[in-house]
């Protein structure tokens, strides 16, 4: 009985020192949480008790063929049996379930471990860590030391058959300087916290430890450290930091970025190997508005962000007389006010500015306003007439000329206007002026009337030239001298002309006519066979013949007349028109 109690010592005594608790993590539930954060968590929490060295962590893949299996729920609300039966499927001693609740500024993190012998909640773990996903996380792994120590505390103690104690062991002790870079990592020395390094932890029980190194942003680090009798090693970690990617592209290109104010670049722009971390970015373009935003860089990930830049106002410095003048620009009515000054932001475009007062010629302009410009405008409107209409419809018309008699034919108006003509009032539109004056050649001029606005024509006309006047008595008789203001003479060479044309055309037709009869006498003179036939058809054939002299003569007659009558015109334009 005495060697039994023992070996059952001895073998208790190894099998505290050896043995690691076995357990699994369901996934976390989450209140108003997304997917990625809830996953994020579950990762942090598995990471930190496998690194701890005091647990062995049942595989998720595993873990969820077992559940699908059994048709488990992953929820912290089994019951005692439901429990039992769960941790049984699993392989497990301890079922840790977690909850992820987002509040306003902060988030609450509960976690109860489930002891799968009782069906008990035995510890429970509750957080509220306010930031963002890096303090998040950092909770999480504070959280899961604490289940270490909770879980371990309820484990360690060994049961020894008779409840004796073993003899005791002499324990001899070391001390190890662990030194990190970065500065500041967490050191947890089988799952106990130890501080931040740079750290020299002394009176370490002599033997292999497992050593954890975490520091936010960075991997976790997992080694194992001898410590040996009465000496002091050192230790030395360069720490792997957790990365990202950001692509930052921007509209319009070209801008600089800022990375908690450092400058990256200009985009587009790739950031690879970013430390994962809550950053502030800020996009800057010359004669474009700021923008900045605040970005978290996720481990393992690439994100893409794209800023569209809002280019900065321009500014347009108004001056107007009269003082009081209406401004319209678009939609917006504005007023020039007592000093006639105006200062007006406008954004990037083409604008139509029109300018109006009571008694004065209505104007616009147009002005394109690119980013950050600066335009003045200098307004002096023509003051009307008095008596002249204000009907908004009506606009106005004026035609000068260095010409005295000069008269205008307008388009919508029953007789013509003598020229001069100042402020004439027509209705908004379009028309035509035919200008003309005896003597000079007449003019056509379109233009278009807009309400409240004057248009000016001012009319120029070329003198009737001989040259001219020689050419058009050529095209026609009569035409050079109308075109030389002889209208009386331009009546009798056109009518002589149109006379003896109507004359030509029809003595052609009569010739033509008074030849076919005679043609058709001689063929019969020709067929006659008798001397009384022939006598007779000769005798008609001749009277024929006469008739068609006759009317040939006719036709000369008239050709005659009428080409003496464009000579006649052509000789009257050149030397009787009084042009030069």
């Amino acid at each position: 009985m005495r060697f039994l109690f023992i070996i059952c010592s001895l073998l208790s005594f190894i099998y505290s020192q050896d043995y690691k608790l076995v357990v699994s993590i369901l996934d976390f539930k989450g209140t108003d949480v997304s997917e990625k954060i809830l996953k994020a968590s579950y990762q942090r929490l598995e990471t930190s008790l496998i690194q701890s060295n005091r647990f062995t962590v049942v595989d998720k893949k595993e873990r969820d063929e077992v559940l699908k299996e059994q048709k488990f729920q992953q929820s912290g609300l089994c019951d005692d049996e439901c429990i039992v039966d769960l941790g049984k499927n699993l392989g497990a001693e301890y079922l840790v379930v977690g909850e992820l609740i987002e509040l306003p500024g902060f988030y609450q993190i509960n976690i109860k471990i489930l002891s799968v012998e009782t069906g008990e909640t035995t510890k429970k773990v509750t957080r509220d860590i306010e930031g963002g996903m890096k303090d998040l996380l950092n909770g999480i792994e504070e959280a899961s030391r604490e289940i270490v120590r909770q879980i371990a505390s309820a484990s360690d103690a060994s049961t020894y058959v008779g409840g004796t104690v073993p003899t005791k062991i002499e324990k001899t002790f070391g001390n190890i300087d662990i030194v990190t870079d970065p500065p500041g990592a967490n050191i947890l020395i089988d799952a106990v916290d130890y501080g931040l390094s740079p750290l020299l932890v002394e009176k370490l029980e002599t033997g292999q430890h497992s050593l954890t190194l975490s520091y936010p942003g960075y991997k976790i680090a997992s080694e194992r450290i001898i410590i040996e009798d009465g000496k002091t090693n050192s230790f030395s970690k360069l720490m792997d930091p957790m990365t990202g990617g950001l692509t930052i592209v921007s509209e319009p290109i070209g801008a600089t970025v800022f990375l908690n104010d450092i400058n990256q670049g200009i985009t587009p722009l790739d950031l690879q190997n970013l430390i994962v971390d809550d950053y502030n970015i800020t996009l800057e373009l010359e004669n474009y508005e700021s923008i900045s935003n605040r970005i978290s860089v996720q481990f393992e990930e690439v994100i893409t962000k794209k800023f569209t830049l809002e280019p900065k106002p321009g500014l347009i410095s108004i001056i107007t007389f009269p003082p009081k003048t209406d401004i319209k620009i678009g939609k917006n009515s504005y007023n020039s006010g007592e000093r006639g000054l105006q200062s007006i932001n406008l954004l990037v475009g083409k604008y139509d500015i029109g300018f109006s007062a009571n008694g004065y010629e209505s104007k616009s302009k147009s002005i394109t306003i690119t980013p950050n410009s600066r335009e003045s405008i200098s307004i002096n409107l023509k003051k009307l007439p008095d008596g002249v209409s204000s009907n908004p419809d009506m606009g106005f018309l004026t035609i000068s000329s260095f010409h005295d008699g000069i008269k205008a034919k307008i388009s919508k108006v029953r007789k013509p206007i003598s020229i001069p003509i100042k402020y004439y009032e027509l209705k908004y539109g379009n028309y035509y002026a035919n200008v003309f004056k005896p003597g000079y050649e007449s003019k056509k001029y379109t233009f278009s009337i807009v309400q409240q606005k004057t248009t000016d024509i001012e009319v120029e006309l070329i003198r009737n030239s001989k040259s001219k006047a020689i050419k058009k008595a050529l095209s026609f008789p009569g035409y050079g001298q109308l075109y030389s203001g002889h209208n009386s003479r331009s009546l009798i060479y056109s009518i002589t002309a149109l006379g003896m044309g109507v004359l030509i055309n029809n003595g052609l037709t009569k010739y033509s006519d008074e030849k076919d009869s005679m043609d058709q006498y001689y063929s019969e003179y020709l067929s006659a066979t008798t001397a009384d036939a022939i006598n007779q058809t000769w005798t008609i054939y001749n009277d024929q013949a006469s008739i068609v002299n006759n009317s040939k003569t006719n036709l000369l007659i008239y050709s005659g007349t009428l080409l003496a009558s464009w000579v006649a015109g052509v000789v009257d334009a050149a030397f009787f028109s009084g042009l030069k």
